[in-house]
């Protein structure tokens, strides 16, 4: 009698009883990927196929972009699974999936669950197939003409929520779910003016448009959509800051915050005086927000009252943060903060590393 494959069991992979995090980084115009293992502390590197300009995460993947036409994928061997009620914790070797070349400069990644999405400054998307990417290899499923100058695909829930258009010189002004092929699925078709940041929440899909968000949630087997007007437009079109497995995300312009929650659907603009923003997330505790500003000051911020919690200098102009920790880059001291956001924002670690952190992302989260 064949034994049952054990829940959880990952073919290649150990799992782990803790989140193996770890902290991708580069130096621009580097051919070297550095991954930092936050449990550790040592340093492992991942050679390049191209000089870095860009860098993003899906958890799991590093995709380096060279700041025009080309895309290298590379596995961090390091990556959380949710099951909402549990999570498993997974290591295998880091590795380079491969690398891509397209037709256009590259203007937008996204990866989740099945799928990976690449836009392009064509208005085109290129669908890869993620699981195929877990098993070390770029499947192409298609390629879907969003019909504007937006190029954005959401992954969600086996589908892609995707920008779409009627003019190839004018931004998208809906979103329409699609299968992998890019057929739309019929479930779901709603206005959003100019898509353009995205993130997937526990609560849902959010996606901003010029002057609203739209919440896209899996309600049984339907896709169903809630836009949420801003109390301040344009909402600013920079990437969302939120912590892995929660409902909160928020998104920064130079002069305030939006904060939204996905599972209770609601939006929130935090206005902020004195201060150039370049970056915001939320510890998803319902009350508190962080931003980075110009200065390299990360500050804690009364989501109600606007009122400075705590706030401290750190030289940097990234934020990326986890369920216990917010890590930022300092490029030229070769330096890794973490910092306890729940502890006053209280520098737990000076993480050194071995070449300049000018791009970091943290992976495994």
């Amino acid at each position: 009698m064949a034994e049952e494959t054990p829940h959880g069991y990952v073919a290649g992979a150990e799992e782990l009883p803790e989140a193996q995090s770890a902290i991708a980084y580069v130096t621009r115009g580097g051919e070297r990927l550095h991954l930092l293992d936050l449990i550790s502390g040592s340093e492992g590197e991942i050679g390049l196929s191209l000089g870095a300009e860009r860098i993003s995460e899906d958890g799991r993947f590093v995709y380096v972009g060279d700041g025009d036409r080309a895309l290298e994928v590379v596995d961090a061997g390091v990556w959380t699974v949710d099951h909402t009620d549990h999570v498993h914790y997974y290591r295998a070797p880091a590795r380079s999936v491969g690398a891509l070349t397209f037709d256009a400069p590259i203007t937008a990644v996204a990866g989740f669950e099945a799928h990976t999405t690449i836009g392009t400054a064509d208005g085109k998307i290129t669908v890869l197939d993620r699981r195929d990417l877990e098993a070390g290899k770029v499947t192409r499923l298609a390629a879907i003409d969003s019909g504007s100058s937006t190029a954005l695909a959401v992954p969600y829930a086996e589908r892609l929520l995707v920008a779409v258009g009627d003019d190839p010189g004018r931004p998208a002004d809906r979103i329409v779910a699609m299968d992998e092929r890019g057929e739309p699925t019929g479930d779901l078709e709603v206005p959003c003016a100019a898509p353009r940041g995205w993130a997937v929440l526990r609560g849902g899909a959010v996606i901003t448009c010029e002057n609203s968000l739209v919440r896209v949630k899996l309600e049984g087997e339907k896709l169903n959509a809630k836009a949420l007007p801003s109390p301040r437009t344009p909402v600013s079109a920079d990437p969302f800051g939120y912590r892995p497995r929660s409902n909160e995300a928020a998104v920064a312009d130079r002069a305030g915050i939006w904060s939204v929650n996905a599972a209770q659907a609601t939006l929130r603009y935090l206005p902020v005086t004195g201060r150039q923003l370049v970056a915001a997330a939320s510890p998803a505790d319902g009350s508190t927000v962080l931003a980075l500003d110009s200065t390299g000051t990360l500050v804690s911020y009364d989501l109600e009252t606007g009122k400075v919690l705590a706030q401290t200098s750190v030289p940097a102009a990234n934020l990326t943060l986890d369920i216990d920790r917010a890590y930022l880059a300092e490029p030229a001291a070769r330096i890794i903060h973490e910092i306890d956001y729940r502890d006053g924002l209280r520098t737990a670690r000076k993480l050194r590393v071995a070449e300049q952190p000018d791009l970091a992302v943290e992976v495994g989260r």
